[in-house]
């Protein structure tokens, strides 16, 4: 080593910072400088010397660039740490940072202006303070499990109220929600909380139970029995209607266990479990049940807009009837609580036994007067039926008393020889009886007063028969009957003695009304053929055919002196006639047992010449032939 290099470690030994191997930055730089003069003004600078000169000249640039980066990353930390620190404090959201103690630590702007305080203030305040009363062990323990877990622990958020004994400025939060993380401090590990102001979702919430309250109490108010069901048919609510129902100690319905009120009970599952058990227990209750069942999942796969059935339910003061209507039901629930959304139905049900004995009473009330009316119409034929009875039974007698004299003129040994001449004699007799006994026997149908019988009933026939049956009374008044059949093949769901009915009614209101007014041409034609329901000017059958359905329409035409058409709307009123004679009973019956049938009458006032009344009925199923 030569003198200068030692000379060079002295000085940097003398000028070493106590505890330390390495110079300060500023003094080594002063030093460097002090040394490099002294070196040069002696003279003593040698090779040696110039080297470490030089190598010390480099590290001292290096350390001049070291220092520069320092400050400028330095000057950058500081920059973010003052742009987060502003975001901290300027964000929409509130944050605070608690200790262990529940303190506020630090707090940004958002958050001071939540709690109506001064952020200065605020600082190492106890939270629980500002909180309402009862919410404080709540807070600490929320604290404690955030700050005793591990930093990826996920902490449920906590619904806090504030106090309100200290005015605060509207609209100021009434409420927060806390959702809390860990964080490490420079004391140890604290409580990082956003706060959201939850108030408006409270009184959302308040709002929503205010209304689903409200809908309840008039739900419960009406006498009707409500279930709601969600889209996988269980029970969402009942009404206390359906409760009272569910709990009655006695009722048997195609449905019973599942009238049930239990909120999450299986309804549709209810149904088909009924279903099954109703065929040991009463096999014709399986089928309406199953339809049930069917209608309902139908309503909530929204295959169905509506579903609509009646069956019986028998109750402690016996039997009741139930008319059962399911309908759709959007709900939206929240997703964030578990709460289903999407699609469900209601069910509503109403006791129809009122009504059902309602209609009971009144088609009684019809049958008997449809019987009335038949007697009546009876009467009207009085007079043609002795001359009607009169043939046969006066040619009866003629044979009689022929075969009676031709025993009387013969001698003992010829009466087995004449017994093969009187045979002719006392079989067309005996066909002549017949005769008048078919006659008697079409009336007695006709007047028989029987329950309505609905069976498959071909038309045709059945028109053949009631003009067998009136042929006479029209041939007497030198009326004419035609029948122009469109309609073979044709079969009916029905009564026939009531179909009949309607058509001698219009057959015999005809005959009268030519004959009453001396018309020259003396003709009634009954046309039928098939149609669908669409044709008729009456519009649809009070919802009981479908627009479109297969129908058949009977058209019943005379020659007559045709309809007053100012009164044509009164036509069908009780009591009303278009003949001076009438009762005015024949036309309201006949309407009321078409419309029982599914069907529709009416007149046409626009016919050119005489009356013309249309009936239009439903075509039976194939499988009810």
């Amino acid at each position: 080593m030569t003198d200068d290099t030692r000379a060079l470690d002295d000085h940097l030994d003398h000028d070493r910072a106590p505890g330390l191997n390495v110079l300060s930055k500023p003094e080594l730089a002063r030093r460097l400088d002090q040394l490099i003069s002294e070196l040069l003004d002696s003279g003593r600078a040698n090779d040696a010397t110039r080297d470490l000169l030089l190598e010390l000249q480099t590290h001292q640039v290096e350390l001049e660039l070291q220092g520069r980066e320092l400050a400028e990353a330095r000057h950058i930390l500081e920059v973010s740490r003052d742009h987060y620190a502003r975001l901290f404090d300027l964000a929409p959201v509130g944050f605070a940072v608690f200790d262990r103690r529940g303190r506020i630590r630090e707090i940004n702007l958002t958050a001071a202006r939540m709690l109506g305080r001064d952020r200065l203030r605020l600082s190492d305040t106890p939270f629980p303070v500002l909180l309402a009363g009862g919410e404080m062990r709540r807070f600490l323990d929320h604290v404690s499990a955030v700050v005793g877990g591990a930093e990826e622990t996920q902490i449920e958020p906590l619904e806090v109220d504030l106090e309100s004994r200290r005015p605060r400025p509207e609209p100021a939060p009434q409420a927060l929600r806390l959702v809390s993380s860990r964080r490490d401090g420079d004391d140890g590990p604290e409580c990082f909380s956003a706060l959201v102001d939850i108030t408006a979702e409270r009184r959302l919430e308040r709002g929503k139970r205010a209304t689903e309250h409200r809908a309840h109490a008039i739900l419960d108010a009406l006498p009707a029995e409500v279930l709601v069901l969600d889209a996988k048919g269980r029970v969402v609510f009942a009404n206390d209607a359906w409760q009272r129902f569910a709990n009655c100690p006695k009722h048997s319905t195609s449905g019973s266990s599942a009238q049930r009120a239990d909120v999450g009970w299986d309804y549709l599952a209810a149904c088909r479990d009924q279903a099954s058990r109703a065929e040991a227990e009463r096999p014709a209750s399986k089928a309406e049940t199953a339809a049930i069942a069917d209608g309902v999942a139908a309503v909530l796969e929204r295959r169905r807009q509506r579903f609509v059935a009646e069956f019986a339910c028998e109750r402690r003061d016996g039997e009741h009837w139930l008319a059962l209507t399911a309908a759709p039901l959007d709900a939206e629930g929240d997703a964030a609580k578990g709460e289903e959304t999407g699609q469900g139905a209601v069910i509503v049900q109403i006791d129809v036994t009122d009504r059902k004995r309602a209609e009971q009473n009144t088609r009684i009330a019809r049958e008997a007067a449809a019987h009335a009316a038949r007697v009546n119409a009876v009467g009207v034929l009085a007079t043609s039926l002795v001359h009607e009875l009169a043939q046969p039974l006066n040619a009866a007698a003629f044979f009689g008393r022929a075969a009676l004299e031709q025993l009387q003129g013969a001698d003992a040994t010829q009466r087995p020889t004449d017994a093969a001449m009187l045979e002719p004699m006392i079989a067309k007799a005996d066909a002549q009886l017949e005769r008048a006994g078919a006659i008697v026997e079409r009336l007695r149908d006709f007047l028989r007063h029987k329950e309505v019988r609905m069976q498959p009933v071909e038309l045709d026939p059945l028109i053949e028969h009631t003009l067998e049956l009136i042929g006479w009374f029209a041939g007497q008044r030198q009326v004419e009957l035609e029948f122009a059949s469109g309609s073979s093949g044709l079969w009916l769901l029905g009564d026939p003695v009531q179909l009949e009915q309607v058509m001698v009614n219009l057959i015999c209101n005809a005959v009268q009304a030519i004959h009453e007014a001396e018309m020259p041409v003396r003709q009634v034609t009954i046309a039928t053929g098939s149609c669908t329901s669409e044709i008729s000017p009456m519009g649809p059958t009070d919802g009981q055919t479908d627009a479109g359905s297969p129908m058949v329409q009977v058209t019943v035409s005379d020659t007559g002196p045709g309809l007053d058409v100012e009164n044509e709307h009164a036509l069908f009123d009780l009591f009303a006639s278009r003949r001076s004679s009438g009762l005015g009973m024949g036309l309201p019956i006949s309407r009321d047992i078409v419309e029982a049938h599914g069907g529709k009458l009416w007149a046409d006032p626009s016919s050119s010449r005489g009356a013309r009344f249309h009936f239009m009925l439903p075509l039976a199923h194939s499988g009810d032939q």
